[in-house]
């Protein structure tokens, strides 16, 4: 029997997410079918291990299954990115007991905060826990929630404690999403209040990941999402692409003869902007797979080079972001309808282009570094 990849598995999911997504929209998270879809395929788990009772992908395939989803609809692809990343946290760093307890009993998945905002204290048999988070992307669907607090610094370097909540101890504030785009995400505020977390499902990590550990870090995590969440934005490049090719010959200029099809700075538009994102892909992919066999060898991503794969996920992010609006801008007057999967595009990707992983701020690190004003950093084989 042939076990089906994740990226095959998500193809299959193409036609039900796409037609749904308008509905989802409307709801403010996943229809409960393409929830349930994504659940039954088991693609928040495909980054875990085969014998743990995930699809056992690499990271390059969780890329590729991350991006043809969000082919289909940008939120279900950030959702699955956002809760694929906190799944692969919780099997790397928690208890055999707690990972036995969150996914003992079939196909799961959990949200995530990012930022440690938990407070705790200590208590027989675990901590009581409290906080105020935001950005609960992906709590439709999911049962657990993985929030942190800040720990006391050990030798220098920043320390977390991470505590693994049940959904029904998590207090949802349903109507506090209203935005712009990626609006089926259920990106949530939400509190926990008092709530008690057993030992078993806490974990303590650091900030960087020590060469040769097998456990987790605040690094290792940042690199995950940052891969997942360039997925994201190449996929829904690709889509809004694929929407002006498949409309540009059907829709009639409103000056001069022909279609939209017909105009040079169309044509040329395509073959600009997809250069650059096929591009942008292929290099990005390639400093992926760098970095996955540094990993398997050494158990953490090389810093050598770490800045050339974040300047890989800006151009490649940016190239999907000037492919969509590309597209827009080129499209007939239909665009204006916010049913139209075209705007979906543009607004989910210039309103998951505000996050952290696509500050502007990390293309200046780059230059700097190039300058020599900031830390130095190896120039990768390409150059």
């Amino acid at each position: 029997m042939v076990t089906s990849t994740s990226v095959e598995r998500a193809r299959a999911l193409n036609q039900l997410i796409r037609r749904e997504a308008p509905e989802s929209e409307r709801l403010g998270q996943l229809t409960n079918g393409v929830a349930t879809a994504l659940l039954d395929a088991n693609l928040f788990s495909a980054l875990l291990p085969e014998g743990d009772g995930g699809l056992g992908a690499g990271r390059a395939g969780f890329f590729e299954t991350v991006e043809e989803v969000s082919r289909a609809d940008g939120s279900a692809g950030w959702c699955l990115s956002v809760c694929s990343a906190a799944n692969f946290s919780i099997h790397k760093a928690a208890s055999h007991e707690a990972r036995q307890e969150v996914f003992g009993s079939g196909p799961v998945a959990l949200w995530v905060s990012l930022f440690p905002r938990a407070r705790s204290t200590a208590v027989d048999g675990g901590y009581r826990v409290s906080g105020s988070f935001g950005f609960g992307s992906g709590s439709s669907l999911a049962r657990w929630v993985l929030v942190a607090e800040e720990l006391p610094d050990r030798e220098g370097q920043q320390w977390f404690r991470g505590f693994i909540v049940p959904k029904e101890d998590v207090d949802i504030k349903i109507d506090s999403w209203d935005a712009m785009g990626l609006r089926a995400t259920a990106s949530v505020d939400y509190t926990i209040v008092e709530k008690f977390v057993p030992s078993h499902r806490t974990f303590e990590y650091p900030f960087l990941q020590t060469v040769g550990a097998a456990s987790f870090s605040s690094q290792f995590g940042i690199f995950l999402n940052q891969v997942g969440l360039t997925a994201f934005a190449s996929g829904l490049g690709a889509r809004a692409l694929s929407e002006l090719i498949a409309n540009a010959p059907k829709t009639k200029r409103l000056v001069g003869e022909g279609f939209q099809a017909d105009d040079n700075v169309v044509q040329f538009g395509i073959g600009e902007l997809e250069g650059r994102m096929c591009a942008a892909r292929s290099h990005f992919l390639g400093l992926l797979a760098d970095q996955d066999r540094y990993i398997a060898a050494h158990g953490a991503p090389n810093p050598l080079v770490t800045l050339d794969f974040v300047q890989a996920a800006q151009t490649l992010t940016r190239a999907a972001r000037d492919m969509t609006l590309f597209a827009y801008d080129h499209s007939g007057t239909g665009v204006i309808l916010s049913s139209d999967p075209l705007q979906r595009c543009l607004r989910d990707i210039f309103t998951g282009l505000k996050h952290a992983s696509f500050t502007p701020a990390l293309l200046t690190s780059v230059g700097k570094s190039r300058l020599g004003l900031g830390a130095p950093v190896a120039r990768g084989k390409y150059r």
